[in-house]
Protein backbone atom coordinates (compact mmCIF):
# COMPACT_ATOMS: atom_id res chain seq x y z
CA UNK A 1 0.00 0.00 0.00
CA UNK A 2 1.98 3.14 -0.58
CA UNK A 3 2.12 6.61 0.88
CA UNK A 4 -1.10 9.08 0.71
CA UNK A 5 -2.66 11.61 3.01
CA UNK A 6 -4.18 8.95 5.08
CA UNK A 7 -1.15 7.80 6.33
CA UNK A 8 -1.31 11.42 8.95
CA UNK A 9 -3.98 10.22 10.59
CA UNK A 10 -2.15 6.84 10.96
CA UNK A 11 -2.28 7.39 14.73
CA UNK A 12 -6.12 6.89 14.87
CA UNK A 13 -6.20 3.49 12.60
CA UNK A 14 -3.61 1.80 15.06
CA UNK A 15 -6.18 2.84 17.97
CA UNK A 16 -8.82 1.70 15.99
CA UNK A 17 -6.93 -1.79 15.33
CA UNK A 18 -5.62 -2.06 19.08
CA UNK A 19 -9.42 -2.20 20.49
CA UNK A 20 -11.00 -3.58 17.23
CA UNK A 21 -12.68 -6.49 18.59
CA UNK A 22 -15.83 -6.20 20.45
CA UNK A 23 -14.75 -8.14 23.32
CA UNK A 24 -11.37 -6.68 23.68
CA UNK A 25 -12.94 -4.72 27.09
CA UNK A 26 -14.99 -7.68 28.37
CA UNK A 27 -13.55 -9.90 31.30
CA UNK A 28 -12.75 -12.39 28.60
CA UNK A 29 -11.05 -10.71 25.68
CA UNK A 30 -11.48 -12.49 22.08
CA UNK A 31 -8.01 -14.09 21.68
CA UNK A 32 -6.80 -17.06 19.31
CA UNK A 33 -6.97 -20.39 21.70
CA UNK A 34 -4.37 -22.52 19.29
CA UNK A 35 -1.04 -20.68 18.01
CA UNK A 36 1.31 -22.59 16.13
CA UNK A 37 4.85 -20.50 15.29
CA UNK A 38 7.43 -22.16 13.49
CA UNK A 39 10.84 -20.73 11.06
CA UNK A 40 9.96 -21.75 7.76
CA UNK A 41 11.44 -24.56 6.23
CA UNK A 42 14.32 -22.38 3.67
CA UNK A 43 13.61 -25.08 1.18
CA UNK A 44 10.15 -24.36 0.94
CA UNK A 45 8.50 -22.90 -1.77
CA UNK A 46 6.02 -20.09 -1.75
CA UNK A 47 4.43 -18.01 1.24
CA UNK A 48 1.41 -15.91 1.80
CA UNK A 49 -0.82 -14.72 4.17
CA UNK A 50 -4.59 -15.45 4.79
CA UNK A 51 -7.43 -14.68 7.32
CA UNK A 52 -10.51 -16.62 6.90
CA UNK A 53 -13.49 -14.62 6.49
CA UNK A 54 -15.41 -14.81 10.01
CA UNK A 55 -11.64 -14.52 12.05
CA UNK A 56 -11.16 -18.21 13.07
CA UNK A 57 -8.27 -18.32 11.70
CA UNK A 58 -5.25 -16.41 10.28
CA UNK A 59 -2.29 -18.14 8.41
CA UNK A 60 0.87 -16.82 7.66
CA UNK A 61 3.52 -18.90 5.30
CA UNK A 62 7.30 -17.68 4.77
CA UNK A 63 7.08 -13.91 6.31
CA UNK A 64 8.61 -12.03 8.61
CA UNK A 65 8.09 -10.38 11.90
CA UNK A 66 7.74 -7.08 10.65
CA UNK A 67 5.44 -7.95 8.35
CA UNK A 68 3.48 -9.75 10.97
CA UNK A 69 3.40 -6.38 13.28
CA UNK A 70 2.52 -4.46 10.48
CA UNK A 71 -0.79 -6.39 9.85
CA UNK A 72 -1.05 -6.66 13.69
CA UNK A 73 -0.70 -2.39 14.44
CA UNK A 74 -2.31 -1.79 11.27
CA UNK A 75 0.70 0.02 10.31
CA UNK A 76 -0.41 0.45 6.27
CA UNK A 77 3.23 1.67 5.04
CA UNK A 78 6.50 -0.59 6.35
CA UNK A 79 8.61 2.72 6.80
CA UNK A 80 6.91 3.40 9.60
CA UNK A 81 7.55 0.50 11.59
CA UNK A 82 11.15 0.92 12.68
CA UNK A 83 13.60 -0.72 15.13
CA UNK A 84 14.05 -4.23 16.88
CA UNK A 85 16.90 -6.35 15.95
CA UNK A 86 17.93 -6.68 12.04
CA UNK A 87 16.45 -10.03 11.97
CA UNK A 88 13.00 -8.82 11.95
CA UNK A 89 13.33 -8.29 7.98
CA UNK A 90 15.05 -11.11 7.10
CA UNK A 91 13.87 -14.20 9.40
CA UNK A 92 11.22 -15.81 8.14
CA UNK A 93 8.12 -18.02 10.30
CA UNK A 94 5.20 -20.01 9.20
CA UNK A 95 1.84 -19.27 11.63
CA UNK A 96 -1.12 -20.44 12.32
CA UNK A 97 -3.30 -18.98 14.48
CA UNK A 98 -7.34 -20.44 15.54
CA UNK A 99 -10.06 -19.40 17.58
CA UNK A 100 -12.35 -22.05 19.14
CA UNK A 101 -15.71 -22.35 17.46
CA UNK A 102 -17.48 -20.69 20.30
CA UNK A 103 -15.23 -18.18 20.65
CA UNK A 104 -16.14 -16.79 16.80
CA UNK A 105 -17.84 -13.78 17.02
CA UNK A 106 -21.85 -13.68 15.65
CA UNK A 107 -20.57 -10.45 13.91
CA UNK A 108 -18.23 -10.59 11.39
CA UNK A 109 -14.97 -8.02 12.10
CA UNK A 110 -12.68 -6.23 9.51
CA UNK A 111 -9.73 -7.77 8.58
CA UNK A 112 -7.95 -5.10 10.10
CA UNK A 113 -9.90 -5.97 13.38
CA UNK A 114 -8.68 -10.06 13.27
CA UNK A 115 -5.37 -9.34 12.74
CA UNK A 116 -5.17 -7.31 15.76
CA UNK A 117 -5.83 -10.21 17.61
CA UNK A 118 -2.23 -11.11 17.08
CA UNK A 119 -0.66 -8.16 18.79
CA UNK A 120 -0.90 -10.41 22.44
CA UNK A 121 0.39 -13.06 20.61
CA UNK A 122 3.17 -11.49 19.23
CA UNK A 123 3.94 -10.02 22.54
CA UNK A 124 3.70 -13.72 24.20
CA UNK A 125 5.86 -15.64 21.42
CA UNK A 126 8.47 -13.06 20.43
CA UNK A 127 8.11 -11.17 23.82
CA UNK A 128 8.06 -8.00 21.44
CA UNK A 129 7.84 -4.32 23.15
CA UNK A 130 6.78 -1.11 20.55
CA UNK A 131 5.62 2.25 21.17
CA UNK A 132 4.94 4.80 19.30
CA UNK A 133 6.41 8.07 18.50
CA UNK A 134 5.36 11.54 16.36
CA UNK A 135 8.41 12.36 14.11
CA UNK A 136 8.69 15.27 11.82
CA UNK A 137 9.26 13.56 8.45
CA UNK A 138 10.10 15.10 5.31
CA UNK A 139 7.41 14.99 2.48
CA UNK A 140 6.64 16.39 -0.92
CA UNK A 141 3.27 17.65 -1.56
CA UNK A 142 2.13 16.81 -5.00
CA UNK A 143 0.53 19.88 -6.82
CA UNK A 144 -0.16 21.78 -10.26
CA UNK A 145 2.58 22.96 -11.96
CA UNK A 146 2.51 26.04 -13.34
CA UNK A 147 1.32 25.85 -16.99
CA UNK A 148 -0.83 23.20 -16.53
CA UNK A 149 -1.25 19.51 -16.55
CA UNK A 150 -0.18 17.59 -19.25
CA UNK A 151 -1.52 14.17 -18.51
CA UNK A 152 -3.74 12.81 -20.55
CA UNK A 153 -7.62 12.40 -19.30
CA UNK A 154 -8.07 8.35 -20.02
CA UNK A 155 -11.49 7.46 -22.10
CA UNK A 156 -13.96 4.56 -21.08
CA UNK A 157 -13.65 1.26 -22.65
CA UNK A 158 -14.51 1.18 -26.02
CA UNK A 159 -18.39 -0.08 -26.35
CA UNK A 160 -18.72 0.53 -22.35
CA UNK A 161 -18.79 3.81 -20.25
CA UNK A 162 -16.73 1.86 -17.28
CA UNK A 163 -13.09 3.42 -17.00
CA UNK A 164 -10.25 0.77 -18.39
CA UNK A 165 -8.25 -0.90 -15.11
CA UNK A 166 -5.41 0.58 -14.38
CA UNK A 167 -1.88 -0.66 -15.63
CA UNK A 168 1.48 0.77 -14.80
CA UNK A 169 4.60 -0.98 -17.06
CA UNK A 170 7.73 0.10 -14.89
CA UNK A 171 9.47 -3.19 -15.74
CA UNK A 172 12.52 -0.79 -17.11
CA UNK A 173 14.61 1.07 -14.39
CA UNK A 174 13.83 5.33 -14.89
CA UNK A 175 10.76 4.70 -17.06
CA UNK A 176 6.89 3.88 -16.67
CA UNK A 177 3.82 3.77 -19.04
CA UNK A 178 0.96 4.15 -17.51
CA UNK A 179 -2.56 3.68 -18.42
CA UNK A 180 -6.14 4.84 -16.89
CA UNK A 181 -4.92 4.94 -13.03
CA UNK A 182 -5.91 7.13 -10.69
CA UNK A 183 -3.68 9.37 -8.28
CA UNK A 184 -3.39 7.34 -5.13
CA UNK A 185 -1.79 4.83 -8.28
CA UNK A 186 0.73 7.14 -9.72
CA UNK A 187 1.93 8.28 -6.07
CA UNK A 188 3.74 4.81 -6.44
CA UNK A 189 5.44 5.64 -9.81
CA UNK A 190 6.39 8.80 -8.81
CA UNK A 191 7.68 7.66 -4.87
CA UNK A 192 10.60 6.52 -6.95
CA UNK A 193 12.42 5.54 -3.42
CA UNK A 194 11.94 3.71 -0.29
CA UNK A 195 12.27 6.98 1.64
CA UNK A 196 10.55 9.76 -0.52
CA UNK A 197 6.89 9.95 0.62
CA UNK A 198 4.21 11.55 -1.39
CA UNK A 199 1.46 13.54 -0.36
CA UNK A 200 -1.52 13.94 -3.48
CA UNK A 201 -2.43 17.73 -3.34
CA UNK A 202 -3.75 17.74 -6.80
CA UNK A 203 -7.26 17.44 -5.98
CA UNK A 204 -7.55 15.47 -9.60
CA UNK A 205 -10.40 12.91 -9.38
CA UNK A 206 -9.94 11.52 -13.04
CA UNK A 207 -7.82 8.44 -14.74
CA UNK A 208 -4.91 9.41 -16.48
CA UNK A 209 -2.50 8.24 -19.40
CA UNK A 210 1.18 9.52 -19.45
CA UNK A 211 4.90 8.23 -20.14
CA UNK A 212 7.72 9.10 -17.83
CA UNK A 213 10.88 8.95 -18.14
CA UNK A 214 13.76 9.66 -15.67
CA UNK A 215 17.45 9.49 -14.19
CA UNK A 216 16.71 7.56 -10.76
CA UNK A 217 18.60 9.10 -7.84
CA UNK A 218 21.83 7.62 -7.24
CA UNK A 219 22.53 6.46 -10.60
CA UNK A 220 26.15 5.81 -11.87
CA UNK A 221 27.56 8.18 -14.16
CA UNK A 222 28.30 5.27 -16.38
CA UNK A 223 25.17 4.59 -16.86
CA UNK A 224 23.00 4.93 -20.20
CA UNK A 225 20.24 6.85 -17.66
CA UNK A 226 22.73 9.22 -16.38
CA UNK A 227 22.24 13.01 -17.91
CA UNK A 228 18.45 12.62 -17.96
CA UNK A 229 16.35 14.91 -15.99
CA UNK A 230 15.50 14.08 -12.14
CA UNK A 231 12.29 12.93 -11.08
CA UNK A 232 11.27 15.97 -9.99
CA UNK A 233 12.12 17.72 -13.24
CA UNK A 234 10.40 15.09 -15.39
CA UNK A 235 7.57 15.37 -13.32
CA UNK A 236 7.44 18.80 -13.68
CA UNK A 237 8.34 19.23 -17.33
CA UNK A 238 6.48 15.94 -18.59
CA UNK A 239 3.61 15.83 -16.48
CA UNK A 240 2.90 19.10 -15.39
CA UNK A 241 2.69 18.39 -11.79
CA UNK A 242 5.41 19.55 -8.88
CA UNK A 243 6.95 17.99 -6.35
CA UNK A 244 6.65 20.10 -3.36
CA UNK A 245 8.54 19.65 0.10
CA UNK A 246 7.13 20.10 3.43
CA UNK A 247 7.62 18.85 6.66
CA UNK A 248 4.81 17.09 8.71
CA UNK A 249 4.09 14.93 12.02
CA UNK A 250 4.44 11.65 11.36
CA UNK A 251 3.20 8.63 13.67
CA UNK A 252 5.82 6.10 13.97
CA UNK A 253 5.76 2.58 15.37
CA UNK A 254 8.93 1.56 16.95
CA UNK A 255 9.79 -1.81 18.04
CA UNK A 256 11.88 -1.85 21.29
CA UNK A 257 13.34 -5.51 21.26
CA UNK A 258 11.77 -8.76 20.02
CA UNK A 259 13.39 -12.70 20.56
CA UNK A 260 12.79 -15.58 18.13
CA UNK A 261 10.42 -17.67 19.42
CA UNK A 262 10.68 -21.28 20.52
CA UNK A 263 8.81 -23.36 17.61
CA UNK A 264 6.24 -25.55 18.43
Amino acid sequence: MKFTAAVLVLAAHLAAAQSAAPHAASANPLAFSIVSIRPHDPNGAGGGYHVAPDCHEITVTNLTLSFLVSNAYNVKDGRFLLGGPSWVKTARFDLEAKLDDADIPAVRLTEDQCVALLQPVLADRFQLKVHHETRPTLVYNIVLANGGLKMKRSGPLVGSAQPAPCNIDASRRGSAVVRSCPMDRIIGVLEDGPDRFLIDKTGLTGRYDFELHWTPDNTPDTSPLAGGPSIFTAVQEQLGLKLSPSTVPMDILVIDSAEKPTPN
